[in-house]
């Protein structure tokens, strides 16, 4: 266990975010599978200047299936946190032992994947001299042991202030430090309000459209993971509220109240409640749209976001819809209604303090 430094809470009467909440770090250290090839080795009738080529070094469904896990393991973190800087996850501290539980059994499930790559490694890199043949290179395959290595698996809490020892450096630069981390946890209440709110809509809309009739008159499909992430969301609320968003949770209540008994089988195979749940569900949307475009004019910051690219009012490509503006809650593009009430913006806002991050408990699980 790591000690922490000393560091100066930031809470206020109004703001009880401090107090409700931890970061949680994540690292997930993986082997880089692709590497640059040389322009000259390229024949093609065009400027090789303008040319970059790269060649992919193993052809493994192992290695993708550590890939797919990793993928597994953020989206749990954005549905379980809360948003806010690029790269920290904000987590309500009634969820800590649920996502430590889950990290670990995750953990465990990628030292078995990493395993089952390590085995096949030997055999991959033969196949891979094979099928690259002039663009082989042997020095891109390192030993075994060292290839284990890369596969890291590691998770951090940390708390959020400005640490004590700025005082003693300059107390001018210590208050306005201060002043910009409550600033932060300001802006952040009224991130978390957003993204929530946006999500129950996203969640309920998706369910209401899936209840309706095709064409044809037949009903729609409805998969049980789009009644399953509804229940998800409707079960951590309580816990994910830390900015106490009464209008929201009055919604939440409503569509508890009309998932209460209602099995999946029950939705499709039944009119009358297939119809019942989706008239409600019609409902809360209805005045969720309400409470999501009382935020219209919030800016968000999508250009420091990787994999958002092509970014223009109103539309979002390469990312999830709230992709993580700070960071993300759900991993779905909000429904096409909301982005179109919703103006997003390619600039940021106002500079804010980085925090200060202090390591509380640090976990890493070596493969």
């Amino acid at each position: 266990m790591a000690t922490a430094a000393p560091i100066l809470n930031v809470q206020s009467s109004d703001n009880e975010l401090a107090k409700q909440t931890v970061f949680i770090k994540l690292h997930l250290g993986l082997l880089g599978n692709s590497r640059k090839v040389s322009s000259s080795q390229v024949a093609v009738d065009a400027d090789k200047a303008l040319i970059r080529v790269s060649k992919t070094l193993l052809d493994s469904p192992e290695l993708q299936a550590i890939r797919t896990l990793d993928g597994d393991v953020r989206h749990f973190l954005y549905d379980m946190c809360l948003p806010f800087e690029i790269g920290i996850h904000l987590l309500p501290l009634g969820l800590v032992e649920t996502v430590d539980e889950k990290l670990r059994e995750f953990s465990e499930k990628r030292s078995v994947l990493v395993e089952v790559f390590l085995a096949a490694y030997p055999r991959l890199c033969q196949e891979a001299a094979g099928r690259l043949r002039t663009l082989h290179n042997p020095t891109d395959y390192p030993p075994v042991d060292e290839v284990r290595s890369h596969f890291t698996f590691s998770w951090q809490y940390v708390s959020y202030g400005v640490p004590e020892q700025l005082r003693e450096i300059s107390a001018q630069f210590f208050q306005e430090e201060r002043e910009k981390a409550v600033v932060a946890m300001s802006e952040a209440c009224s991130e978390i309000q957003q993204v929530m709110r946006a999500s129950l809509l996203e969640l309920v809309s998706h369910l209401r459209d899936r209840l309706g009739d095709q064409p044809d008159g037949k009903p729609q499909r409805l998969r049980e993971s789009t009644v399953q992430k509804l229940r998800d969301f409707l079960t951590t609320f309580d816990l994910r509220n830390v900015v106490d968003d009464q209008e929201l949770k009055e919604q939440v209540e409503k569509a508890r109240a009309l998932l209460e008994g209602v099995s999946t089988d029950a939705l499709r195979n039944m009119p009358l409640v297939r119809s019942w749940v989706r008239e409600g569900m019609t409902q809360i949307a209805t005045q969720m749209d309400v409470l999501v475009s009382d935020r219209i004019g919030r800016k968000f910051r999508f250009d420091e976001v990787e994999g958002c690219s092509g970014l223009s009012t109103g539309s979002v490509t390469g990312a999830p819809w709230v992709c993580r503006s700070l960071l993300l809650v759900h991993s779905k593009q909000v429904d096409r209604q909301t982005r179109r009430s919703t103006r997003l913006t390619r600039f940021g806002r106002p500079n804010r303090a980085e925090p200060s991050v202090v390591p509380l408990i640090s976990s890493t699980d070596e493969p």
